[in-house]
């Protein structure tokens, strides 16, 4: 790093090689900050994209096994159907077995009762007209209990037939549920794959951005190394720096970038600036000829650290 008055640094930011070198870094920085912003994004993108894949991907398997929830819902039904089916053809087998038994009570019944009657118009003894009563009640009676169950077979009958119809409609709908969800599955398939292969593609635009992001840095690198070799000076993120010729305490520095909040004055690109060697630019002050003593720096820089940029007070505690 070489030694340099003011003068020779202001001259020398002012030379054609400093200006095409000034441009170069510009322009190099400006590519680095777009290859920057569309690496981010794309790195972004990609990320994205692979969670949509991947949850895509998982709902599909979901809905996959939902759809095999609904067949197997049909198939179990499609059974109880089927058991159903055959319950109702037992259920009308015993019912016309028991039809069959009723009209036998019933004609049985029929004739106690005409045999009844007949004993008394023939005005037949009270012992006989008694026992034909008694006949005609127990045949009545025989009569009642078969029909109620025939009754009550025919109910079961109905009830059978009843819920093998429901559960013959509700077999047509879990198997269409089936059919409709499990089409929902293949296209949520089809979306992730789709995904996973935007998300392949983002991948190599990544790596080719990547590429280029890198060849920026390097190109502003590689300027930052020509001008320690042309200017002798050291290079920083935001400096150029030089040592002062009249001052071993200090050092001039030149603004590579504009800042309005990160140090302690605003700072504009070119500027030239002065600092101490030892605080270096936690404390910037426009560069100037005379050399302030140690005594008037010092000072200064404890005036901002206490009344701070504007010169108002800071608070103390």
């Amino acid at each position: 790093m070489k030694q340099r008055r003011l003068t020779d640094v202001r001259s020398l930011l002012s030379s054609a090689e400093f200006t095409e070198w000034w441009g170069q870094l510009t322009a190099a920085r400006a590519v680095l900050r777009d290859a920057t912003a569309r690496y981010d994004e794309l790195l972004a993108q990609t990320t994205l994209m692979e969670f949509r894949a991947e949850l895509t991907q998982k709902n599909a398997i979901d809905t996959l096994y939902r759809a095999g929830e609904h067949e197997d819902t049909a198939a179990n039904m499609l059974f109880e159907a089927t058991d159903l089916e055959n319950k109702s053809f037992k259920g009308v087998g015993e019912f016309e077995e028991q039809r069959f038994r009723a009209s036998e009570a019933w004609y049985r019944l029929g004739a106690a009762e005409k045999k009844r009657e007949e004993a008394v118009d023939k005005k037949l003894a009270e012992a006989e007209v008694k026992a034909a009563q008694r006949t005609q009640m127990t045949a009545l009676e025989e009569y009642e209990k078969e029909n109620a169950r025939k009754l009550r077979l025919w109910d079961e009958v109905e009830r059978l037939w009843a819920r093998s119809a429901e559960v013959s409609l509700l077999v047509a709908e879990e198997r269409a549920l089936g059919k409709k969800v499990r089409r929902e599955a293949e296209t949520l398939f089809a979306l992730a794959e789709e995904r996973k292969k935007r998300s392949r593609e983002l991948k190599a635009e990544v790596e080719a951005c990547a590429t280029q992001h890198e060849g920026a840095k390097a190109k502003v690198s590689a300027l930052h190394s020509l001008a320690r070799e042309r200017f002798g000076c050291a290079t920083g993120t935001d400096f150029l720096y030089f040592r002062t010729k009249d001052d071993p305490r200090l050092a001039y520095c030149v603004a590579l970038v504009e800042d309005t909040e990160g140090y302690n004055v605003e700072v504009k690109p070119l500027a030239v600036y002065q600092v101490d060697r030892q605080r270096g630019v936690s404390f910037l002050e426009p560069a100037r000829a005379s050399t302030p003593s140690l005594e008037e720096g010092d000072r200064r820089f404890e005036d901002y650290f206490l009344k701070g940029r504007k010169g108002e007070a800071r608070a103390t505690t």
